[in-house]
């Protein structure tokens, strides 16, 4: 897929002024603080060096020190310009969210008044039909009265009926113009809000892929999770896994600040199983047991259903391994995509329930838990995502398969693994108890060299269908 450019993205001409006069502050900043550093580089002197007089070694630390305050005075202003960036770039965002509801709004009232078209229509034909029943009555011939009945000079009881029932369909039909009529006003004033949006935000024309991004396949949409659990070789139940039909999403995020989860990509992921939940205790536990590892410690925290942590990558590797070997299916650690496919669920924001974290949502620095910066929660502490994970943002930051290289570099589009070049750091995912809610974003990414063990590292598996 061809990457968008920053004109594309930041379409408005002062916008787009604004984001190259930042950029080139950014690159005037690294290249003065590279140079202060190499000047320091130069000046570094220790005892023996050349200098001779104390009046000279003097001079030279105070031109050091000189040196030091602007690199950090350069510094400084680097992380202003980086911090200004996010800024824009999130109003930049919730512009574009914003008309991404006024989006849905329209097509909701379309089809309010596709449904009132129809209502309407079936109504003409009632009325049509009773008026056609009604004139071949007229036409058929009275019977005469019996003897003895006299015959009543009134409105004939045919009339009356057809009357009643055309004072009905008209007022139903009313009602239906009425309703048909505020929800061409409501559509109409969406519309014009939507313009407004627009012109303020100046998007690009929408590509074939845009069109797509972050819609999950139609059987995924309003379902139920398919949860499976294999069996072990002793009968016993491996992890509750659950079955997703794949589909197409844009993964990552445009970022002002060049952030390594830039550029947004399109990619495609296959059907495939991931764990309902993060890896427990119980679980590692029990492989650790079978296999003669030892124990990883709970840190006095609990084990049993809290997530397993303090495990290496390559320690997660090999649990999926061994599931493997214990049930004759295809467990691995899931990929990068594949992890963010299950996470976002379906949906486009930060966070799978909203903009922003809010308050008591999942377990992180900052997140209003009752385990915040203490510990990990049991698993499924919280409510699960659409497609039926938990715990997918906070509680134990998540192993995944790949390789890491920002900017998602020579990645695979097709929701495979990247597991080639240099693998000296894997990846993890989804933020921790310890880490600051903005981390736990659902495109943010962490790397660690493979044998890393923390006790907010943990993980969950994944399986081919």
């Amino acid at each position: 897929m061809a990457e968008q450019s920053d004109s594309q993205i930041y379409s408005d001409p002062e916008s787009e002024l604004l984001h190259k006069t930042l950029e080139q502050l950014r690159q005037e900043a690294e290249e003065e603080i590279k140079r202060l550093s190499a000047r320091l580089g130069e000046h570094d002197f220790a005892p023996g060096s050349q200098v001779e007089t104390a009046a000279e070694r003097l001079a030279l630390q105070q031109e050091m020190l000189l040196i030091q305050q602007s690199l950090d005075a350069k510094e400084q202003a680097l992380e202003h310009i980086t911090q200004e960036c996010r800024r824009l770039e999130d109003a930049l965002e919730d512009k574009h969210l914003a008309l991404e509801g006024l989006k849905k709004e329209i097509e909701r009232k379309d089809q309010s008044l596709h449904e009132a078209h129809t209502e309407i229509e079936r109504l003409r034909q009632e009325l049509l039909k009773a008026s056609h029943d009604s004139n071949r009555s007229a036409k058929t011939p009275a019977l005469s009265p019996p003897v003895g009945v006299q015959e009543d000079s009134r409105t004939p009881r045919w009339l009356v009926a057809t009357t009643g029932l055309l004072v009905v369909l008209l007022s139903v039909s009313a009602v239906a113009n009425f309703y048909l009529m505020r929800e061409y006003a409501a559509l109409s004033e969406a519309r014009e809000d939507a313009e407004a949006v627009a012109i303020q935000v100046r998007p690009s024309p929408p590509t074939s892929e845009a069109i797509v991004q972050g819609e999950p396949e139609p059987a995924e949409i309003n379902q139920p999770p398919r949860i499976h659990q294999d069996r072990l070789l002793d009968g016993t139940t491996g992890p509750a896994m659950v079955v997703l039909n794949g589909g197409s999403f844009r993964m990552g995020s445009d970022s002002l600040s060049s952030e390594d989860y830039t550029p947004a990509r399109l990619v495609k992921v296959g059907p495939f199983m991931i764990g309902a939940y993060e890896i427990t205790f119980r679980e590692y536990d029990y492989f650790a047991r079978a296999t003669g590892r030892s124990l990883p410690s709970d840190q006095g925290w609990g084990r049993d259903m809290r997530p397993v942590v303090g495990v290496s990558w390559e320690d997660a590797r090999d649990y999926a391994a061994w599931l493997a070997q214990q049930t004759g299916r295809g467990y691995r650690l899931p990929s990068e995509a594949e992890w963010e496919f299950a996470a976002r669920a379906g949906t486009t924001t930060p966070f799978w329930w909203g903009k922003t974290a809010g308050s008591n949502r999942a377990v992180c620095f900052d997140c209003g838990s009752q385990w915040d910066n203490r510990s990990t929660a049991p698993v499924m502490s919280f409510p699960a995502n659409p497609f039926g994970l938990y715990e997918t943002a906070g509680n134990a930051m998540e192993w995944v398969a790949d390789c890491y290289r920002a900017h998602y570099e020579n990645a695979p589009s097709d929701g495979r693994a990247l597991l080639t070049g240099d693998c000296s750091n894997r990846v993890a995912r989804g933020g921790a108890f310890n880490k600051p809610a903005e981390t736990m974003r659902v495109f943010v990414r962490a790397r660690f060299a493979p044998n890393t063990k923390l006790n907010m590292l943990g993980f969950r598996v994944a399986r081919d269908l």
